[in-house]
């Protein structure tokens, strides 16, 4: 431990291949900015210019903020009385506290997603030797349940696929076949980015479309990973950024000897971004089809009204909702609701545009209207709402 009075040392080690954990990084430089002074050590490609930091279990300083870690490293930084705190679900037999999104929320917000395309043949690619994956998978199912809808489980233990330079080769032997028995079209949610980009190759490689016979959509929204498929890929975003202030948070604590800490720290995850790879309708009914695509398309700029869509269905307003509900179980204005409403709550989450900003790039009348709507629907102000999200 740093017994000086010089800043205390403090280490960040993420995993390389996940290039959506950068914004842990701006999670802990803002609580650094706020109340403390540290000094901040990770792992950095410099090309040599700057000299190599290399967290292992040989590294010393005062706390570390760490993706995954070894038996050995912890037996290190124990011994050193190093405090720690992990990143990762995958550390919890370390008995370390851990800070971690919601796993089981991911899989429900992607589980509403396909029910409200249409879909009613669904599955999970997934890895039963990963916690995280499990959870995923457990929210997924159970949200499918409450519409009386089964969920076809399938997947592999990656980490048994043998040498990691013919992992990909192995998974093959896997995949297709389980790819090829699935009722089609089928929505299926991989456990992650590089899952659902691979369900997307092997897709290509089988002569399935996507999104047309098999829609997919993966969690973290790692972009390298969602552009870089085609189409591109539907994820759910990663709360990095509260994950590291949290984190940060927790081992300040640790550090000034605090003891009652929790052991885990669930962070909510903030949404679903939707691409091309689950950009579809399966609905019957081509008058609701066809309805549904003009609210999601233009609900998020426009308060579309329920008499428009109507006026070009060429049906009564009586015929209109009727099939709407038959097909989708709930009202049409109900669904603008719902799409204006995830938009209004995007919009407070991930920008930092004034309420009268967002008010007028969404087409209310005022300020006053978007606070009606968002008390009326939520209970709160859209103030109190993008506060309570950021704390």
């Amino acid at each position: 431990m740093n017994t000086h009075t010089s800043p205390p040392v403090i280490g960040i080690r993420t995993a390389t291949w996940a290039h959506y954990t950068q914004d842990i990084y701006r999670g802990i430089l803002q609580y650094r900015r706020l109340h403390q002074t540290w000094q901040i050590q990770t792992p950095i490609d410099s090309t040599n210019e700057i000299e190599p930091v290399r967290i292992n279990r040989f590294w010393r300083g005062d706390g570390l903020i760490a993706f995954r870690l070894s038996t050995a490293e912890m037996r290190a930084f124990r011994s050193r009385g190093t405090a720690v705190v992990s990143i990762s679900s995958e550390s919890a037999q370390h008995d370390i506290p851990l800070v971690m999104p919601d796993y089981e929320e991911s899989g429900r917000i992607v589980a509403r997603h396909f029910l409200s395309l249409g879909l009613r043949n669904l599955a999970f690619w997934g890895d039963p030797s990963r916690r995280y994956s499990r959870a995923r998978g457990r929210g997924f199912a159970q949200e499918l349940g409450l519409a009386d809808i089964a969920c076809h489980q399938i997947g592999v233990e990656v980490g048994r696929l043998g040498k990691l330079a013919e992992r990909w080769k192995l998974l093959r032997r896997f995949m297709d076949p389980q790819l090829k028995a699935l009722p089609k079209p089928i929505g299926i949610l991989a456990k992650d980015d590089i899952a659902a980009a691979t369900l997307i190759h092997a897709c290509q490689r089988l002569g399935f479309r996507v999104p047309d016979d098999v829609a997919i959509a993966g969690v973290n929204n790692d972009e390298l990973f969602c552009y870089t498929t085609s189409p591109p890929l539907t994820a759910v975003r990663y709360p990095g950024e509260a994950i590291g202030f949290r984190a940060a948070a927790i081992l300040d604590r640790l550090m000034q000897g605090e003891t009652d800490i929790p052991h885990e720290t669930i962070i909510p995850v903030s949404g679903l971004v939707e691409r091309e790879s689950t950009d579809i309708l399966h609905i019957a009914d081509p008058i609701v089809a066809t309805a549904l695509r003009r609210i999601r398309r233009d609900g998020p700029t426009y308060p579309i009204q329920v008499n428009e869509l109507v006026a070009e269905s060429s049906l009564s307003r009586a015929a209109f909702k009727r099939r709407f509900v038959q097909t989708l179980g709930y009202a049409p204005k109900a669904e603008i609701k719902r799409v204006r409403l995830a938009s209004l709550e995007d919009l407070l989450r991930t920008t930092e545009w004034p309420v009268k900003q967002i008010a007028s790039h969404m087409g209310f009348e005022s300020m006053e209207e978007l606070g009606r709507f968002m008390r009326r629907e939520t209970g709160t102000t859209a103030t109190a709402y993008r506060t309570t999200f950021r704390s």
